[in-house]
């Protein structure tokens, strides 16, 4: 199945969806103290870190979904060294939901804070390496007490949400023995050219992209036609909403700014980064709606 929507910011959402985007958000500030932070050692000797939260359980509960959440170019962390407020916002929302949370930190494990200002042909961290960690994580995130394997999803922002599809075409094309199935993947403003040139094929997992629609980083029209090359393929349901009027990072809450200093854009003079309130407000609750569709009640009051 395959569903494309385009979004305008002005269109009032359901007040059902509202609402439960609301209740996601009210308790966001003390999810992150809660949170721990583990060490998973890759094949490749390189130790990763991440932050853990469980989901609140009581003795003799059924095990709770879990998801995987994969951080953008700009890494885990705000300048202060905390945690930047999407990733808190996040993690709070999963846990108020009743989901586990695993927030792998792949740059900073490997001595980088971010690599937005850096050429993609010259990271020393590229999207092969983050879905070897993904796939890493996943197989310690299927083994934890309390997490449902077989209620495990994946959430992926920029770099993260490219990483996400490219490790649904390697789960696809490279299985590996003893990794868990995933219960869905949801990804914003993914880089899709490169899938789209290929004509990759995924793993079959319900698939939700959520796009800007003037998104001059990561161009929404190479997802919208890679997603017609999945629908051709029988790849599953695959869901595309393009949200107009919004740039890269229309989720956040930050004002719209020209980024200069990033050279991966379709122009030479930057990319546009920014929040557009009516879009977040919308993707949170078509995001939250999908991981309560997917993966079920996490069995949050």
């Amino acid at each position: 199945m395959h569903r494309l929507a385009r979004f305008h910011p002005s269109r009032r959402l359901p007040r059902l969806l509202l609402c439960a985007a609301a209740a996601l958000c009210g308790a966001w500030g003390h999810a992150a103290q809660a949170m721990q932070q583990v060490e998973l050692p890759l094949p490749s000797g390189t130790v990763l870190r991440a932050h853990w939260q469980p989901a609140a359980a009581q003795p003799g509960q059924p095990a709770r979904p879990a998801v995987l959440a994969l951080h953008g170019c700009g890494g885990l962390y705000a300048k202060g060294g905390t945690l930047s407020s999407r990733y808190r916002e996040t993690a709070d929302s999963l846990h108020a939901a009743g989901y586990a949370v695993l927030m792998p930190d792949s740059f900073g494990s490997r001595g980088l804070r971010d690599v937005c200002q850096t050429r993609y042909s010259d990271r020393s961290v590229g999207v092969t390496d983050r879905v070897q960690d993904a796939r890493a994580a996943l197989l310690w995130l299927a083994a934890q007490p309390g997490v449902d394997a077989q209620r495990i999803g994946v959430l992926g922002w920029s770099n993260g949400g490219t990483t996400t599809l490219h490790l649904l075409e390697q789960r696809r094309t490279k299985p590996q023995a003893g990794e868990p199935p995933l219960a869905g993947a949801a990804v914003f403003y993914p880089g899709c050219a490169p899938l789209l040139k290929r004509k990759a094929v995924v793993d079959h997992v319900p698939l939700l992209m959520q796009l800007g629609a003037l998104d001059d980083w990561t161009p929404a029209q190479p997802c919208v036609d890679w997603a017609e090359t999945l629908k051709s393929s029988a790849a599953g349901e695959v869901t595309v909403h393009v949200y107009e009027g919004s740039y890269h990072g229309f989720d956040g809450t930050a004002p719209v700014r020209l980024r200069g200093d990033v050279p991966n854009g379709t122009s030479t003079q930057g990319v546009h980064q920014g929040g557009n309130p009516k879009a977040r407000e919308q993707s949170l609750a078509a995001l939250q709606a999908f991981w309560r569709r997917v993966l079920g009640n996490g069995g949050a009051p």
